[in-house]
């Protein structure tokens, strides 16, 4: 048998003699070959150079023997000889490649069998090729480095396994208290004229995370009334003492007492509920000309932002925590200019772990500076509040936060969006105009989609009443008008001046638009008079607060479709995707595109209803002929409905998903 020390040594000379062959393109050595080669054989990870096609093996470092067994005479013999095992594993072809080719290739966590290894044969190795040129740049060769982390992958593989029920209850933990925030906190943020309102809430990265942060934004005639609170502890109970001074805030608001009077009430009760002495709280009154009056009762005073990136802390007018001894919460005043922005938020955003407040509160003023002056394209869509909201809390909690996060964002928009107006002709293809007017008017209102969905769909069923009824000989027109009041509510008029026909005792599938417009509005009144039949809308406008994780809540910016668009795949279920809207002026196209879909009902149908804008009444009717039809004949049919689209509404308010499959996919 060789002696192994030999092998070795003549290992190490052939290492040698490869540094000295490969160091550099041209030919010429650019450092000592003797000490790139003892280099080599020091090293922890394994080298192995080959040369030729049969990938002759002409270098070992002491890695890579030991990794092989401390094989003997493997120098100048072909790998496929040195390690037989490795047939059918793959690796030689792709050592083939570099070859071939010129280019180098890696793989992590590679397994390989290496018969005979001390610690078992079946290893896991991260493994880095790279091709070996002559002094003529021809390919000669292949350097492969390897380091075997079998132990590495197995230890972080039990690890994964013995935690995998710790991660199932952390994370039915943090659903329950998402679920519990989510239930304490506002459902939604007013929209006002003039003024722009959004929410960020991160819940505290701790199982217990259920919280003392809270916050809250309603309307007071024209006002927007913004507040963020934060109560002592953590856990239900303190849950519970948000959720009471939360209400009875609010309630002191709306009862239309000055600041000062709101907060003395709120300090009384304060100091009568158990756990809610020292909590604290901080509350705006916003005009929309930009006067602003605000409390901090032991709170952080509010960030103004301008429309330049200029930020500014107001003034702290001065209180102590609610419910304890100490000098009372005084009312400050300031004055914002059109376009800027003021940021409310809690203490869990500005406090870092032995730090001063003043390290946070410095960061925050340039977090919000920057976001108001620019950021990442997938945010320069969306409004410029709902978007300082996401950056700064997305910015600040970068290295980890250990409390809740909360960021209320004001900005005054500058501009007065005028009423809306208009007055179409009684026909049927006018309707897509109006949709398309109306939704540009409550998108630069700062409307969000789901509003926007429901008052279409009221407003053009509205309108599609009138086409279709008022005027039974032609001709006549109707007005439509809106306006957003200082309560956050859109007042809808739609007026035609025409004679309605009664409604029949069983309409079948037909008059189902006055049922869709209760649906979608809080409210419906008909007027009718010689004159003519008046509706009236109106519906409370809300925006969602985002409760973690943090997305932008954006507003329809992408104009939709205005007509119907139809894409067919025909397969062994063939699929009819509709897109656009859906009303009296498209509903006979629907009809004639699901039959011949369906090749007249021969066919199983699946309708993807995902892309479609708007659905009214007169496509309810068509769907609902199609299904009995489809069902009368035994025929398969399924609708795709995606949850939160608008025709998932109108299915929905139409009762069709109780006589067809709906799916979400």
């Amino acid at each position: 048998m060789p002696d192994r020390h030999v092998e070795a040594a003549r290992d190490t000379a052939a290492l040698d003699h490869t540094a000295s062959g490969y160091t550099a393109s041209d030919g010429r050595a650019s450092s000592d070959p003797h000490v790139l080669a003892r280099a080599l054989e020091e090293l922890p990870h394994g080298v192995l150079v080959h040369e030729g096609p049969d990938h002759r093996v002409v270098g070992a470092n002491r890695a890579a023997r030991t990794f092989l067994g401390d094989r003997p005479g493997i120098l100048g013999r072909p790998l496929r000889e040195v390690l037989p095992e490795i047939a059918g594993q793959d690796l030689l072809g792709r050592l083939d490649r570099v070859l071939s080719t010129g280019e180098p290739f890696a793989v992590r966590e590679w397994r390989i069998e290496v018969d005979g290894h001390v610690d078992g044969d079946d290893r896991l190795v991260d493994v880095d090729v790279v091709p070996l040129r002559d002094a003529l740049g021809a390919v000669s060769g292949v350097a492969m480095q390897f380091r075997d982390v079998t132990a590495a992958v197995r230890h972080r593989r039990s690890l994964e396994a013995d935690t995998a029920a710790l991660r199932e209850r952390y994370a039915a933990a943090q659903d329950v208290v998402l679920t519990l925030q989510r239930s304490l906190l506002p459902d939604g943020l007013p929209v006002l004229p003039g003024l722009r309102i959004a929410a960020h809430y991160l819940v505290a990265g701790a199982e217990q995370a259920a919280g003392g942060d809270w916050f809250e934004a309603v309307a007071l005639d024209g006002t927007a009334a913004v507040m963020v609170g934060d109560v002592v502890g953590r856990g239900s109970v303190a849950a519970a003492v948000m959720a009471q001074l939360r209400a009875v805030l609010v309630e002191f608001l709306l009862d239309g007492d000055d600041l000062d009077t709101v907060l003395a009430r709120l300090d009384a009760f304060a100091g009568r509920v158990p756990g809610a002495r020292g909590a604290t709280v901080c509350v705006a009154l916003v005009r929309p000309d930009g006067e602003v009056r605000y409390v901090c009762a032991g709170h952080p005073p509010p960030l103004a932002v301008s429309s330049d990136g200029a930020a500014r802390f107001l003034p702290a007018p001065g209180g102590g925590p609610l419910g304890v001894a100490g000098p009372a919460a005084t009312v400050g005043t300031a004055v914002l200019a059109p376009g800027d922005l003021l940021l409310c938020y809690s203490d869990g955003l500005v406090e870092r772990p032995s730090q001063d407040l003043t390290v946070g509160l410095t960061e925050l003023a340039e977090v919000a500076s920057a976001a108001v002056r620019r950021g990442p394209a997938s945010t320069m869509s969306a409004d410029a509040t709902d978007r300082v909201a996401e950056l700064t809390v997305e910015r600040m909690t970068r290295q980890g936060y250990h409390d809740d996060v909360t960021v209320l964002a004001l900005r005054l928009t500058g501009r007065v969006v005028p009423d809306f107006a208009t007055e179409i002709p009684a026909e049927p293809r006018r309707l897509s105009v109006l949709r398309r007017d109306l939704e540009e008017w409550l998108t630069e209102l700062g409307v969000g989609d789901a509003d926007i969905a429901s008052i279409e769909i009221a407003v053009v069923e509205a309108a599609t009443n009138s086409v279709e009824h008022a005027y039974p000989e032609g001709g006549g027109s109707v007005r439509v008008e809106g306006q957003l009041d200082g309560q956050g509510r859109i007042c809808m008029t739609i007026t035609d001046r025409g004679s309605w026909r009664n409604a029949p005792a069983d309409p079948g599938h037909r008059g189902r638009g006055l049922l869709m417009m209760r649906g979608c509005m809080d409210t419906v009144e008909i007027d009718d008079s010689a004159e003519g039949t008046t509706l009236l809308l109106d519906r409370r406008l809300r925006r969602e607060p985002v409760v973690s994780p943090a997305t932008v809540a954006g507003t329809s910016a992408t104009p939709r479709p205005s007509t119907m668009t139809v894409t067919l795949t025909t397969t062994a279920e063939p699929r009819i995707a509709l897109g656009g809207p859906i009303d009296l002026s498209t509903a006979e196209d629907l009809r004639r595109e699901l039959w011949s879909a369906s090749r007249g009902g021969a066919l199983p149908l699946v309708v993807d209803l995902g892309a479609v804008t708007h659905l009214g009444s007169a496509g309810i009717h068509v769907l609902y002929d199609f299904v009995e039809d489809m069902t009368a004949d035994g025929r398969g049919l399924r609708f795709v409905v995606p949850p939160g689209s608008p025709a998932r509404h109108a299915i929905v308010l139409s009762d069709l998903d109780r006589i067809v499959a709906v799916s979400e996919v």
